[in-house]
């Protein structure tokens, strides 16, 4: 998730530009520590406020080792915010090097934050570059890998822009890497498939009453699918490490 989570974040601030990219931090105003809640809150913010002024988006959820929560998002401004900034002044705490664009994004971000349950938020700019905030953001979601909570289960760490063609996400958490391993489990699959394949198409020919010769690879992936289970891999995956 970590890996794929910086491939597509590179890609993000790739696709809309350096400068019309920023690194939205957003904090509750009270110490939400209920997933539950923090869901609900983001959703309504997410729905009545991001999808007008930040339509694109990738949204990391975090929890603080006090159990607090908090979100971080890369967001298109669609403007450059990026101009004139000066980062070393910002870091003081001098604003005065911020152009207009950002400044009015920083007061429409002060004007909305308390309507949605959210307290103290801070958006800058790319300070590096894709690559490098890429592998910023991905360590969040590493770390909180490591340190899940029970009650974090089945929440998702990382939301996206709803409803609009992806041309950032280049990449998912189902993928493998390319080692030894990787390799001598596509082959044991390749080998299990086709001593199983006879057994598939006597069952078609028994319940569909057709006969497939050859057999499509739509139609082959459908078979696994209705007489195996979609996770048919994993179900049977001690058999086919195991095959010489």
């Amino acid at each position: 998730s970590s890996h794929a989570l910086e491939l597509n974040v590179k890609q993000f601030i790739e696709t809309f530009g350096i400068e019309k990219c920023g690194f939205l931090t957003l904090t509750f105003a009270d110490d939400v520590q209920d997933v539950k809640e923090a869901s609900r809150r983001f959703h309504s913010l997410r729905t009545n406020f991001l999808k007008k002024h930040f339509e694109n988006y990738i949204c990391v959820y975090e929890r603080m080792k006090s159990g607090r929560i908090h979100f971080h998002l890369i967001v298109n401004t669609r403007q450059d915010i990026r101009r004139g900034l000066n980062f070393r002044q910002i870091q003081a705490r001098n604003y005065t090097s911020a152009n207009k664009n950002l400044r009015q994004l920083w007061q429409v971000l002060r004007e909305n934050m308390e309507k949605y349950g959210f307290g103290r938020s801070e958006l800058l700019p790319v300070k590096t570059n894709s690559k490098g905030l890429a592998r910023y953001v991905g360590k969040y979601i590493a770390k909180h890998i490591d340190s899940r909570l029970p009650e974090d289960k089945g929440y998702r760490l990382i939301r996206t822009t709803i409803g609009k063609k992806q041309l950032w996400k280049i990449a998912t958490s189902n993928f493998s890497f390319v080692s030894e391993g990787s390799r001598k489990w596509r082959e044991n699959l390749k080998k299990w498939v086709f001593c199983i394949e006879p057994l598939l198409k006597a069952h078609v020919e028994l319940f569909y009453g057709i006969s497939l010769k050859p057999m499509s690879e739509e139609n082959y992936n459908r078979i696994l699918t209705d007489f195996i289970s979609p996770k048919w891999a994993y179900y049977n995956r001690e058999t086919i490490i195991n095959m010489a």
